[in-house]
């Protein structure tokens, strides 16, 4: 890290590695040697995951960020979509546990959803297996999280509990330990062990959710109707209603509608605590802050949307104008 936290946090990239190359040179980097470095070092770049699926240039996209990374010029964090990968190939029972769910097979149901969304990291990596086996390991090394004294970041949402309970773990990624036992406890969504690392590590990559009361629910961008909404977990659940506190835009009329005790309990991420940085939320339209210290990334450039950066100097009060975007090609 540069000793004047000069940051560049940078949101989903999903195999668009032509606009990533556009982002990183508009943002003053210089592409020398096989990787991307700003000038004297004075800035570095913290990736924020979900570098594969969707897009066409995963292999061109990887290569580029492991440089980055391997070069000392960027910190990569992992996305749900590489911890995904992961446990779609891994078959369930192979490093000596077993889970009832999702049983025979891997640890993730190659439904044909499933099948769906890893279709094109799949396509660009046939005939190419060994160095899949290294984009693999690669994954294996991305931290779950990013914290300092004067940020936080992650995928999808931070959560105190969770950094602690992988902290007690000993644990930042996979890499931290034996990964045949970590990834079984990374899944293990039921506890049927009681070492699982399923809550922490799904509410870092994924998000807290809520099962919307009886009655209530939405389409999502996939035309599904869906009765469990993610959480605006940087609002005040004591206080908002279910629409203010719901991601997905949900009809007026439910304004009224019952907010679970579970949710108005939970922990939020407060206007005083520090800047925190994240992706995942497939946002539209020009990037904006979410608040003054809540930074999302993730602005849609598989579905035609953008590139997103937020250029970072320390400040606990984040400024709008240090947003930096390119569209998608």
């Amino acid at each position: 890290m540069s000793s004047k936290s000069a940051i560049d946090f940078i949101g989903d990239i999903h195999g668009h590695c032509d606009e990533l190359r556009a982002l990183l040179k508009k943002l003053g980097y210089v592409e020398t040697t096989g990787s991307f470095r700003y000038p004297r070092d004075e800035r570095t770049v913290v990736f924020l995951g979900d570098y594969v699926d969707r897009g066409p240039q995963i292999r061109e996209t990887l290569n580029l960020v492991r440089a980055m990374r391997d070069s000392g010029s960027a910190i990569a964090l992992m996305g749900n979509h590489e911890f995904n990968m992961l446990s779609f190939w891994y078959k369930n029972g192979d490093g000596g546990r077993f889970l009832k769910n999702p049983g025979r097979g891997y640890l993730r149901k190659h439904t044909l959803n499933q099948i769906k969304g890893h279709l094109k990291t799949i396509e660009t990596f046939a005939g190419h297996e060994d160095e899949f086996e290294e984009v693999k390991d690669f994954a294996k090394t991305l931290p779950f999280y990013l914290e300092t004294d004067t940020f936080c970041a992650q995928h999808a949402s931070f959560d105190p509990e969770a950094v602690s309970a992988l902290k007690n773990a000993g644990i930042s990624c996979f890499a931290d330990g034996n990964f045949d036992e970590l990834i079984y406890r990374a899944n293990d969504e039921d506890c049927e062990y009681t070492d699982s690392l399923f809550r922490p590590i799904d509410l870092l990559l994924k998000g807290p959710e809520m099962k919307l009361p009886d009655g209530v629910s939405f389409v999502d961008k996939d035309g599904k109707r869906r009765t469990s909404a993610r959480i605006r977990w940087w609002v005040d659940p004591t206080r908002a209603d279910l629409t203010e506190l719901s991601m997905e835009p949900l009809d007026e009329k439910y304004k009224s509608s019952a907010v679970p005790d579970e949710v108005r309990r939970r922990y939020f991420h407060g206007e005083d605590e520090r800047p925190v940085f994240l992706g995942h939320y497939w946002l539209k339209g020009k990037p904006q802050l979410l608040r003054r210290n809540v930074c999302c990334l993730d602005y849609s450039v598989a579905a035609g949307g953008c590139l997103a950066c937020y250029r970072f100097d320390g400040e606990q009060q984040l400024d709008a104008t240090r947003l930096v975007w390119v569209n998608s090609v």
